[in-house]
C-alpha cells in the first residue's frame, strides 16, 4: 500500500506540473499583449475585463509566478524525499545528474534560440509591435560575454531571450543547496534546522542588500542575482519540511473536515493575494505576499491528495500528458511562440497569430521532449543510482 500510495502523489504531481506549465504559457500570452502587460505590470486596466480577470481568483488561470511556485515547492518535495528516506548524500553524482537533467536541456534550449535571433532577430523587430514584454525579446544578439555567462548558469540580461529561463537558473543554484537540508531534516528536528536556515537566510539577505547598494555594477548585478536566490530557496524548504511531516499531516486534514471546507474556500484568495490584496488598497511586498501564495499551494496539494475527484482530474490522461512535456515545454514556449508570431503575424493581426501560438508550442515541446530531454535523460544511465 505505501508504494501504491507513493506511486500516486508523483501521479498526481505530474499532472499538477502539467498545469502549471500550461498556466506559464498563457501568462506569457497574456503579457505579450499591450492590454495584458499593463495590467500585470502596472495594475492599470484598459477596460473591466482585465481588472476582473487580474485582481480576482480568476488570476490563476494566469499567475506565471505563481504556478513557478507550484514546480519549486513540488521540487524541493520530490528532491528531498529520498535523503527524508536515509538516502546516503553522494553529492558529486547527484550534482553530474542534476546538470544533465536541468542544464544540459537549457544550455541546448538558449543555443537554439540564440541561433533563432541572428537569424530572424531583426525582422521580427521591424515588424511586430506588440507589449514591451514582447518587443524587448530578440532585439538583438547576445554578445560572447552574455552568452559564456548563459552556459554557467547565471541570469544576466536573459530577458532578451526569454521570460522564462530566469527560474532555471534558481533551480539549478538550488540544487547544490536542497540535499543539504533535507538531510539535515532527516537528522534533526524541523525547529532546529528551520531556526538555523533562518538565521542563514536573513544573513545572506541583508548581505546582498548591501552589496546592491553598491557603485561597482558587477557587484550590484550579481548581488541582485544571489539575492532571488536566497529568496526563492524558501519555497523548496517549504517542499522538504512537507515531505518530511506529511503522513503526520495527511491525518490532521484526513480528521478535521472544518479544516478542508476552510482550506478550500480560502485557496482561490491564497494563490492570488498579491493580486486579491492590491485591489481592496493594501500595499505589501510582492515577495511577502508570495509567501502566502506558498502557504495556498501547499494547502491545495493536501487538498488533492485528499479528494478523490481532484486525484481523478490530476491523473487524467490529458494532464499526465502535459505533465510529460511540463519541462519541455517551459524550457521551448517563450521560444517557440515569438517564432510563430514573427512569421504568421505577418499576414494576420499579430495578436490573432498570439492566440493560435499554442498549436505550434505544444507539438514543439513534444518533439523537444521526444528528442532532447529523453536523450539527455538517457545519459543518466550512465551513473549509479
Amino acid at each position: 500500500m505505501q508504494k501504491s500510495g507513493q506511486s500516486q502523489r508523483i501521479e498526481i504531481f505530474d499532472g499538477m506540473r502539467g498545469l502549471a506549465s500550461l498556466i506559464v504559457m498563457i501568462f506569457h500570452m497574456a503579457v505579450w499583449t499591450v492590454y495584458g502587460y499593463s495590467a500585470n505590470e502596472y495594475k492599470i486596466f484598459a477596460n473591466s475585463f482585465w481588472r476582473v480577470a487580474t485582481q480576482t481568483p480568476l488570476k490563476m488561470i494566469w499567475g506565471g509566478n505563481e504556478a513557478v511556485l507550484v514546480f519549486y515547492i513540488i521540487g524541493g518535495f520530490v528532491l528531498a524525499r529520498p535523503y527524508l528516506n536515509g538516502r546516503k548524500l553522494d553529492f558529486k553524482p547527484f550534482i553530474i545528474k542534476r546538470w544533465i537533467r536541468l542544464m544540459l536541456p537549457y544550455v541546448l534550449v538558449i543555443a537554439v534560440t540564440v541561433i533563432l535571433i541572428a537569424l530572424f532577430g531583426a525582422w521580427k523587430q521591424d515588424t511586430i509591435d506588440l507589449s514591451g514584454s514582447f518587443n524587448v525579446k530578440w532585439k538583438r544578439v547576445p554578445n560572447t560575454l552574455e552568452m559564456l555567462l548563459y552556459f554557467l548558469g547565471y541570469d544576466y540580461n536573459l530577458n532578451i531571450l526569454s521570460g522564462a529561463f530566469w527560474s532555471m537558473v534558481q533551480e539549478w543554484r538550488l540544487s547544490f543547496i536542497l540535499p543539504f537540508v533535507a538531510v539535515a531534516l532527516h537528522r534533526n528536528r524541523t525547529g532546529k534546522v528551520l531556526g538555523y536556515y533562518a538565521v542563514l537566510q536573513l544573513g545572506i539577505e541583508a548581505l546582498t542588500n548591501w552589496g546592491m547598494q553598491s557603485d561597482t555594477a558587477w557587484l550590484a548585478q550579481l548581488s541582485e542575482s544571489l539575492n532571488r536566490t536566497n529568496y526563492y530557496a524558501i519555497f523548496f524548504v517549504m517542499g522538504a519540511v512537507l515531505a518530511k511531516h506529511l503522513p503526520a499531516i495527511r491525518v490532521v486534514v484526513q480528521e478535521h473536515r472544518r479544516f478542508r471546507i476552510l482550506s478550500a474556500w480560502a485557496i482561490p484568495f491564497l494563490i492570488p493575494s498579491q493580486w486579491i490584496l492590491a485591489e481592496l488598497g493594501l500595499s505589501f511586498r510582492v515577495r511577502h505576499t508570495l509567501l502566502l501564495t506558498g502557504l495556498g499551494i501547499i494547502l491545495f496539494l493536501l487538498l488533492c491528495l485528499e479528494s478523490p475527484r481532484l486525484t481523478a482530474f490530476f491523473k487524467s490522461k490529458p494532464l499526465l500528458l502535459l505533465g510529460r512535456l511540463s519541462f519541455s515545454l517551459y524550457l521551448t514556449h517563450t521560444t517557440s511562440i515569438i517564432l510563430f508570431v514573427t512569421f504568421l503575424g505577418q499576414v494576420i493581426p499579430p495578436e490573432t497569430a498570439l492566440l493560435l501560438s499554442p498549436l505550434f508550442a505544444l507539438p514543439v515541446a513534444y518533439l523537444w521532449q521526444k528528442n532532447v530531454e529523453t536523450r539527455c535523460l538517457g545519459l543518466l544511465k550512465h551513473f549509479k543510482k
